[in-house]
């Protein structure tokens, strides 16, 4: 049996990389500071459930895959680059994975580099722009958000169906807007963290 545990996730800013800044500036103005540093918490909060949940399951890092949300399919060196960056930059998302990887789970290459970039690419002229274009960005974005979305879950489906085997369990930090379980091949069992 394939079995592949879900753990929706909740970003933080250090995940954004370079639009950190940008991202935070807005949430910031939206949120208030009192606002901002209670998301902060309970970002925090939900960071500190996903690391003991995944330390009681006690599972064998031998026989897990982890998939991880924004990971492009790169080659192996390049993967384990970016997953040290980002945990580097204090992505609690990033040092669980790497934890893993420390431990021998194997990291499997998740998203589209393209599908990445192309998102990356309608955030960046969003953060980036001011007054009527910063909305006319984020209309273009908002217009583009859905499909954009559909196409990089039937890539992270498929990297799952093709790589997960046999006797082994895959592990997917996935944002909760996602729909990937529905493109999932129906021989692997499904479980939510």
């Amino acid at each position: 049996m394939r079995v592949l545990i879900i753990i929706p996730i909740v970003h933080s800013f250090a995940d954004m990389g370079s639009m950190k800044d940008a991202l935070a500036k807005e949430a910031m103005a939206k949120l208030g500071e009192k606002g901002w540093e209670e998301q902060q918490l309970k970002i925090e909060n939900f960071w500190n459930e996903v690391e003991k949940s995944i330390a009681n399951l006690r599972l064998n890092p031998k026989k897990i895959r982890v998939y991880q949300d924004g990971l492009p399919y790169t080659k192996e060196d390049m993967v384990m680059k970016i997953i040290n960056e980002a945990a580097k930059r204090g992505s609690r998302n990033y040092n669980i994975v790497k934890n893993l990887a420390e431990q021998g789970t194997r990291i499997e290459p998740t998203e589209s580099p393209e599908l990445l970039i192309e998102e990356y690419n309608f955030i960046k002229m969003f953060a980036e722009a001011e007054g009527e274009e910063r909305e006319a960005a984020k209309r273009r974005y908002e217009d583009a958000k859905e499909q954009l979305l559909k196409r990089r879950d039937a890539f992270i489906a498929e990297r799952i169906n093709s790589t997960l085997r046999e006797g082994e369990i895959g592990i997917l930090f996935i944002g909760a807007q996602h729909k990937v379980k529905p493109k999932l091949d129906f021989d692997i069992k499904v479980e939510s963290l």
